[in-house]
Parts: structure tokens; C-alpha cells; sequence
């Protein structure tokens, strides 16, 4: 008789010892969307505490001063010089696209000559800047990531650790400041072609002769308009390089991570310019041009 109910209290102590290292089914149900929104979020806030640390490494260094104006010269060359013919064919189609989708629209309503003063307006304050940055961007840093990455997945940027020069001073401080200063100069000249290229469109399709369109566009736009459109460039150029930059030093894996940090780099670029696209147009809207 004894032996039966110490079998069955084995038993039960063995059922109860099963339930607590494999819980019910239904607590995980609801467990486990609580738990990967908190691994998410962990996550989250780790990448971009990491991106705010490795961007303040290089302010830092750029604030030191110590630069380099040799490499500077040569990421100008590399990264904004080399940009300018894509840059320009973007703007060429999106002052081509911005007249003539404007001209049909207004002609319905009769104000036919409003054409160039809004697509100029348009333009300067953002089509020109956000489709350059993006186009630029993503050819830009894919370039810088992928240059290196290869260089860590090659442990170069160790070696320069052990010859005592500073990796980040010496790769990533001459790519940010080279794109911060080229890439507003892509924009105002890709302003000007997409201006000319709609000028050509507005007398072929809409009847509008290049004199009116010309004294049009002075009549309806503001040096603001330009200024505003261009400060833009300044942020997304500096978001640029400093995405490049931070996924090429967080490569790891060969040359399939090298794959996959460009391809990241890339995707994170295009989201960072169209999200401060929309937080400077509303601080510039409502700085300067208060409704």
C-alpha cells in the first residue's frame, strides 16, 4: 500500500516539476509579443545610443580641428565631383515632371501663368533637395561603406589602430565634411538645370515663351525659398556621411556582412532624409513663413 502512494506522489511531483520547466501554452500567447517588443526596443535603443556615440566621435574630432585638407580635397573630388552627373540628370526630369504636371493642372482653372513661379517654388524648397540627397545619398554611402567595411573586415583599420593613427580622424572626418560641403553645391546647380530644363518644357508643351517664364519666376520667388531649400542639403549631406561612415566600422562577417552593411547604410540613408526632409520644412515654414 505504501508503495503505491509513494508511486503516486512521484508521480505527481513529476507532473508538477514538468509544468514549471514547460509552462502552459497559453502564457506564452500572451507572453511573447510582450517579450520581442521589448527585445525590439532594446534593440532600437541600443542602435541608436551606438549612432550617437560614433556621431559624436566625429564632431569631436571635427571641432578639434586637426584636419586634413588633403583628404578633404580628395573625398570632394571622389564623393561630390563624381556625383554631378546623376545629380543633374535627376534634376533635369524632376523640373521637366514638376512643369508640365503643374501647367495641365492649372490650365483648368486659367492661371496658365502661375506655372513657373510654383514649380520654381517647388523646386528650390523641395524637389530639387530631397531627390538629389536621395539619388546622391544612396550612390554616396553605398561608396563609403563598402570602402570600409572591406578596410575592417581586413582588420586595415586595426593595423592603423597599431600605427597609431586615428581611423576615424583619418577615414570618416574628411568623408563628413566633404559631403557637408558638396552636396548643397550639387543641389543649387541641379536647381539651375532643373530651372532651364522646365523652361524648355513650358515652351513645347504649355506655350509659355522662355522671357515670361524667366520674369515670372523672379516675380513669384524669394532668395528664402532658395536659402531654405539648401540648408536642407547641409543636414542631409552630414547624415550621409555619418551613415556611411557607421555602418562601415560596424561591419562584420566578410564580405557578406560588407553586403549587408551597404545594404542597411542605404536603406537607413534614404529613411534619415526623408524624415528630417519633413522636420526642416516644418521649422523652416514656421520660422520664416509663419500662416
Amino acid at each position: 500500500m505504501a508503495g503505491v502512494v509513494n508511486s503516486r506522489l512521484s508521480s505527481c511531483t513529476g507532473l508538477f516539476s514538468m509544468s514549471l520547466e514547460n509552462p502552459p501554452q497559453q502564457s506564452n500567447f500572451f507572453l511573447n509579443p510582450v517579450a520581442k517588443l521589448g527585445r525590439a526596443t532594446l534593440v532600437i535603443v541600443y542602435f541608436w545610443g551606438d549612432y550617437s556615440i560614433f556621431m559624436g566621435k566625429i564632431f569631436y574630432r571635427i571641432l578639434a580641428r586637426r584636419w586634413r585638407s588633403g583628404l578633404i580635397f580628395q573625398q570632394c573630388l571622389e564623393i561630390g565631383v563624381k556625383s554631378f552627373p546623376i545629380a543633374m540628370l535627376t534634376s533635369v526630369f524632376v523640373g521637366l515632371v514638376m512643369v508640365v504636371q503643374t501647367g495641365y493642372q492649372l490650365i483648368k482653372f486659367g492661371a496658365k501663368g502661375y506655372v513657373p513661379g510654383i514649380a520654381f517654388i517647388a523646386n528650390a524648397r523641395e524637389m530639387v533637395p530631397a531627390f538629389c540627397a536621395m539619388v546622391v545619398g544612396a550612390r554616396v554611402a553605398a561608396s563609403i561603406t563598402a570602402e570600409i567595411g572591406s578596410m575592417k573586415v581586413t582588420e586595415q583599420l586595426d593595423a592603423m589602430d597599431v600605427l597609431d593613427v586615428d581611423p576615424v580622424r583619418y577615414l570618416c572626418v574628411p568623408r563628413v565634411i566633404a559631403m557637408t560641403i558638396m552636396l548643397p553645391a550639387i543641389c543649387t546647380i541641379c536647381l539651375v538645370t532643373g530651372f532651364l530644363a522646365g523652361m524648355v518644357v513650358s515652351d513645347l508643351a504649355l506655350n509659355i515663351p522662355p522671357l515670361s517664364y524667366y520674369n515670372t519666376t523672379l516675380k513669384f520667388a524669394k532668395v528664402s525659398d532658395v536659402m531654405g531649400g539648401l540648408a536642407k542639403t547641409v543636414v542631409f549631406g552630414t547624415l550621409i556621411a555619418l551613415t556611411g561612415c557607421y555602418y562601415g566600422f560596424r561591419t562584420s562577417g566578410g564580405a557578406a556582412g560588407v553586403g549587408r552593411a551597404t545594404t542597411n547604410s542605404v536603406v537607413l540613408t534614404l529613411i534619415l532624409i526623408l524624415v528630417f526632409d519633413y522636420l526642416l520644412s516644418s521649422f523652416i515654414l514656421a520660422l520664416f513663413m509663419p500662416f
